[in-house]
């Protein structure tokens, strides 16, 4: 039995070691890879951090430095992303008793007026104050809306954010 054993082993190691025929179809597949690198658009936009207003309103400067990379059919757009007041209402408040609030309109680069109104539901989120292509500077017109009850002589006060994209051009 156990010269069977080792016999057996034997055949096994040796039809191992013989060459045998693979009974499977040849197939390849190529694969072409195209790779096409475009760099991340850069560029700065300023914005002032504080504006002082009359009854007449003021203009404000935004510019734009160091465009670079902006893809043909794209613009770097700054819309308007919130303010600090309920329902993000264009509003500037006096610390007066009882208090008192302006609201405020931006007039974009473009002559489109820009406000918020609760009664007619107006919104200023989202819409755009100025756009950019190329380097350079442009403006916004910001004014009160005087009417109602308001005092003068106090200091009305509030903020806005701005939001900054690369956006589709019109």
């Amino acid at each position: 039995m156990k010269k069977r054993i080792i016999a057996l082993s034997m055949i096994a190691a040796m039809s191992a070691a013989l060459p045998g025929t693979a009974l499977a179809a040849e197939t390849s597949q190529e694969q072409q890879i195209s790779v096409t690198l475009t760099a991340e658009p850069e560029y700065t936009v300023t914005i002032p951090a504080s504006v002082s207003m009359g009854n007449e309103g003021t203009y404000v400067d935004v510019t734009a430095e160091e465009i670079t990379n902006l893809p043909e059919g794209k613009k770097i757009s700054v819309t308007i992303a919130g303010t600090d007041k309920y329902n993000d209402q264009m509003v500037v408040e006096a610390q007066t008793s009882p208090r008192t609030s302006l609201r405020y309109q931006i007039i974009s680069d473009d002559g489109e007026l820009i406000e918020t109104n609760a009664s007619t539901g107006a919104a200023g989120v989202g819409k755009e104050v100025v756009s950019f292509t190329e380097n350079g500077t442009k403006q916004y017109q910001i004014k009160p809306v005087i009417s109602g009850r308001y005092e003068y002589g106090v200091a009305y006060t509030g903020s806005i954010t701005f939001g900054i994209e690369v956006a589709d051009a019109e």
